[in-house]
């Protein structure tokens, strides 16, 4: 049994993740319990409440590896773990971890060892005063691209033999992610009944975070795809994913995630392993903006909770394209220079 008496962090050298799961608290109660309790209070978002459940799995995980009760360490072993976070790398990029990533974490650490002092678990939350990375929330590392390499990432969806996903079926998900931005959460979880019209338009219910539902229109193309991967299935039902994998599954993040960059190598974008989903909803924001969409539509269909963190997208647009570099680049332009002095203008 683990020590829950809150003195000291107590070495833990037999315990497997089973076994500190099955663990008892003091209030009578399992830690898989507890923790399982923890992540029901985020019903209303699914993609929130799995994020949490990888992130506190990771640090239940590293507990194990450094022989320490999850239940009775203190801010010095918390602080360790979030040292160890500053140099650990993305599994899919092989990059370390960005500084907001690390601070999403340590605030799932917080967050649950919050309701387990409520809960009564514990005496106090060892994660409160944690120092946090610090990143400016004014910037997005978040990559995008232009107009005419969406394009060319959307053709060549319609043509690309995927190993999990058919040529239809992968340009259903490139138009729902470049002409809808939805997120990739959104995608994965959208059914055959989220399908419907209004106002003699087909639609398409999305139910993104935070457990709000927004109905938004399908242009003639992403119906159109939606069409052609429908055509290929039977005996559909409302609860079907719209998605489907050759295997009869629902799609998967990873296979979104794969998608987007083989279709930005085949667009001829630079560095396509840096475009992911998220890349497509400022890509999505972007081109909107471009066209004429107002600050209030692009907040709405994007569904964020506030116009502040749609203009933190336009910031990262805007910024690159009015940056004063291109004005003085312009009158320190040697080659135009040398060009003017080998034929000059001719005089009249």
């Amino acid at each position: 049994m683990m020590a829950i008496d809150g003195q000291r962090p107590r070495p833990m050298t037999s315990a497997g993740p089973t076994e500190l799961l099955g663990t008892e608290t003091r209030t009578g109660h399992r830690l898989g319990a507890l923790v399982a309790a923890w992540l029901g209070s985020f019903s209303e978002s699914a993609a929130t409440r799995d994020a949490y459940a990888r992130d506190v799995h990771e640090y239940l995980t590293w507990c194990l590896r450094r022989e320490l009760d999850p239940l009775a360490v203190r801010l010095p072993e918390v602080q360790m773990y979030a040292a160890e976070l500053a140099e650990t790398a993305h599994p899919r990029t092989g990059r370390v971890l960005a500084a907001n990533t690390r601070a999403c974490k340590l605030a799932a650490v917080s967050s649950w060892y919050t309701f387990l002092v409520r809960a009564g678990a514990i005496d106090a939350n060892p994660a409160r005063d944690v120092a946090r990375p610090r990143y400016d929330r004014s910037h997005s590392p978040t990559a995008s691209v232009s107009g005419q390499q969406a394009r060319g990432m959307l053709t060549a969806s319609h043509r690309y033999a995927h190993r999990s996903l058919d040529e239809n079926a992968a340009a259903v998900v490139m138009r729902l992610l470049v002409d809808l931005g939805v997120r990739v959460s959104e995608l994965c979880q959208v059914t055959i009944g989220d399908l419907g019209t209004r106002e003699g338009m087909r639609v398409l219910t999305v139910r993104m975070k935070g457990g709000t539902t927004r109905t938004r229109p399908l242009p003639s193309s992403a119906a159109a795809a939606i069409d052609r991967h429908l055509d290929t299935r039977s005996g559909l039902g409302d609860r079907d994913p719209l998605v489907l994998t050759r295997a009869a599954t629902r799609v998967s993040r990873h296979q979104v995630y794969r998608l987007v960059q083989r279709m930005a190598e085949q667009a001829g974008v630079p560095a396509p392993e840096r475009i992911t989903p998220h890349a497509m909803r400022h890509t999505f924001n972007t081109l909107a903006r471009e066209s004429g969409a107002a600050l209030e539509d692009r907040r709405d269909a994007l569904g964020h909770s506030s116009a502040a963190i749609t203009q933190l997208y336009d910031h990262v647009a805007l910024s690159l394209h009015q940056d004063p570099a291109h004005l003085v680049a312009a009158t320190t332009d040697t080659d135009s220079a040398d060009r003017d002095q080998l034929d000059p203008t001719p005089e009249y």
